[in-house]
């Protein structure tokens, strides 16, 4: 078992995470202008590190058939919900008769989207939207296959214990300089990085972190109160920002050094103060519902963000009480119990 507080900030921490992405796409897609500051603290590289912290510890904690039974629980009743909401959003652009005519398509989608291939999108609903009905799904690819990878980590871990560290080289390596090595197309113009920027090859180093942290938790957690100062170094690195793969801010493909800080401040927020407790999760269902929202305002020619917000919360909320809680409800031997 981990020793690590059961109570932590995490809950609203991810909430805020899911804000941050809904408010950067709404604004990018509608045209707007948000505080720039946000942009310095995106969700994504957040969501990957606290999966690592919290699935390996999952996993340490229920291992076996359980622990692919509960991953499953958290994530396909909510996604088939969003896929269903997709589908309908398709039709509504379209025509209702659109599902009949193109059915082979819809149902590769459908398929893709509750399997491994959320980020496939088909040409025939390249005219909804953005262009690509819920292309933040890619994260749920990556985050899916990383799961899947957990229990071999684990082993390889047993009888190698540098495993760990040796393929968050690795995958930092192809992260910094994939980009610049592997540029030849493979298909269509997607190139060789493009493919496994879809997958944990490239982001794995992300979640390897929050491995580490959970692994070695019980040797800096006397000292997480004192983790707020990495602030002071991200505000440093912000005004002398660079786009490279130390020291770029904003974005994904954060720096090393950068993500090094945030991650620190995230440990603080989530363990080094005080516990606040939230009865609710909203922040899958606003992650996953806010490009169809998005979309489906830009199919109407309403470009407000405010609505877009407020609607995808409304969609978020429904999906907890109604979806996603019950379902959590048939977990056995979670971390942390729903109520």
């Amino acid at each position: 078992m981990l020793d690590f507080p059961r109570h932590n900030n995490f809950e609203w921490l991810r909430l805020i995470f899911a804000t941050q992405v809904l408010l950067v796409h709404g604004a990018d897609h509608f045209g707007l202008k948000i505080p720039h500051f946000i942009n310095y603290f995106p969700g994504v590289p957040a969501f990957f590190f606290v999966s690592g912290f919290l699935i390996y510890a999952s996993y340490i904690n229920t291992p076996g058939k359980r622990y692919f039974v509960n991953r499953f629980l958290r994530l396909f009743p909510a996604l088939f919900f969003v896929t269903t909401g997709g589908a309908f959003l398709a039709m509504y652009a379209h025509a209702p008769s659109d599902f009949i005519t193109h059915f082979s398509t819809y149902g590769i989608w459908i398929l893709s989207q509750l399997t491994i291939g959320q980020a496939y999108n088909p040409s025939h609903f390249r005219d909804i939207g953005v262009g690509v009905i819920n292309g933040s799904l890619w994260t749920i690819t990556t985050e899916i296959l990383f799961y899947l990878c957990i229990p071999l980590i684990v082993t390889l871990e047993r009888r190698f214990r540098y495993t760990l560290w040796i393929l968050i080289i690795i995958s930092f390596s192809l992260y910094a300089a994939g980009p610049h090595v592997l540029t030849r197309p493979v298909y269509r113009d997607r190139t060789v990085y493009d493919i496994l920027a879809l997958t944990p090859v490239v982001w794995g180093w992300m979640f390897g972190f929050g491995i580490l942290a959970v692994r070695y938790f019980h040797v800096y957690r006397t000292s997480l109160k004192y983790f707020y100062i990495a602030f002071p170094f991200m505000l440093f690195m912000m005004k002398y920002s660079h786009k490279n793969f130390l020291l770029n801010t904003q974005g994904n493909t954060l720096g090393l050094l950068y993500f090094l800080c945030y991650i620190t401040l995230i440990l603080w927020i989530s363990f080094g103060l005080r516990y606040v407790k939230l009865p609710f999760d909203f922040s899958y269902g606003v992650y996953i519902w806010h490009m169809p929202v998005i979309n489906f305002l830009l199919v109407i020619s309403i470009k407000n963000l405010l609505l877009a917000t407020v609607m995808t919360f409304c969609i978020s909320i429904f999906s907890w009480f109604f979806i996603e809680k019950p379902a959590l409800r048939l977990k056995k031997h979670s971390l942390k119990p729903v109520t």
